[in-house]
């Protein structure tokens, strides 16, 4: 497969007897999962080299009818934006992101002139799935092996690749704040090595690396976000948080901060008060690293170029 991400083409679909199909060329599989607005599929390519690749598919009338008030910057006032407009945002993100560390986009099959269609992007597969799950019976993250923390050398491989993909999306040319980090979003390939997947909520950062608005996953936020007067925060220092609240995860099963509702846990995180459970067998190098990831202040916080010269990492 080229490295080149294609225009949208159209689709072309072939049922079979057995009922499954192909798109373009790609033979569709088993359900790898499903979001709110979409659900992601295995396929395999039916040309010469015959790769796996994921399948992500979006019904876009559901999308179409899915929409927010927004501020419109250009022209002053608010405007409308869809659901599907946010997708095609993401789709465009995509297309810049080349490293071994972040799920890569190869091609986009949409029928333009199709409103109640269907979009598809096709997408590098990560043949482990995530690190870890959400279970909300137990209000808890649990391993794929069922097991509740990770080794402490398989956290390491995991953060160390995390903050490798994190330092390419923060470079000064593309300034990307990726805004929801977290154990579903970083997937596990073939090698055992992480993809930093789902770019719904990224954004581009301004020059000054921030950005405005507070979108993804409540637990992960981190304090300059959740604290009264917030006017902005740095794009980059938030991200190092969410891994940082990402790596307890992998440690002991859990997050730092949960409340049912929503203006507690808020008003926990921002205070950033918290102590490290004694029910891991986690080094004091490692919760060094931990407590490093979840500085609260973020000017003191370091960035992703920064920790990797942690000692903690770089153990064998």
């Amino acid at each position: 497969m080229s490295s080149q991400v294609l225009e949208p083409s159209q689709i072309d679909k072939v049922r079979h007897p057995d009922g499954s199909k192909t798109i373009n060329g790609y033979r569709v599989g088993v359900l790898l999962g499903h979001g709110a607005f979409a659900k992601v599929k295995r396929c395999q390519d039916e040309g010469g080299n015959g790769e796996t690749y994921a399948l992500k598919i979006f019904k876009k009338l559901m999308l179409r009818r899915q929409r927010d008030f927004i501020r419109d910057v250009e022209k002053g006032g608010m405007k409308i934006r869809t659901a599907l407009d946010r997708v095609y945002e993401e789709v465009q993100l995509m297309k810049h992101l080349d490293h071994p560390r972040c799920v890569r986009l190869y091609a986009i099959f949409d029928d333009q002139a199709q409103t109640d269609g269907k979009l598809y992007l096709l997408l590098e597969h990560a043949a482990h799935g995530a690190t870890m799950e959400w279970d909300p019976d137990g209000n808890s993250y649990v391993a794929s092996d069922g097991e509740l923390f990770l080794p402490e050398d398989k956290a390491r491989c995991y953060v160390r690749d995390t903050l490798q993909g994190l330092e390419y999306l923060h470079s000064s040319s593309l300034k990307i704040a990726h805004r929801d980090i977290k154990p579903q979003n970083l997937l596990v390939d073939k090698e055992g090595r992480i993809k930093i997947g789902d770019y719904g909520v990224a954004k581009v950062m301004e020059d000054d690396f921030s950005v405005h608005g507070t979108e993804g996953t409540y637990y992960f936020y981190s304090p300059e976000m959740c604290q009264t007067g917030y006017s902005g925060h740095d794009g980059r220092c938030a991200d190092i948080w969410a891994l940082g609240v990402t790596f307890w995860a992998f440690a002991y099963g859990s997050v730092p901060f949960w409340h049912q509702d929503l203006v507690t846990l808020l008003d926990s995180i921002a205070e950033s008060r918290f102590e490290l459970p004694a029910t891991s067998s986690l080094t004091e190098t490692g919760k060094a690293f931990l407590l490093c990831l979840l500085t609260p202040k973020p000017t003191e916080r370091p960035l992703a170029h920064e920790l990797q010269e942690h000692a903690w990492l770089n153990l064998s």
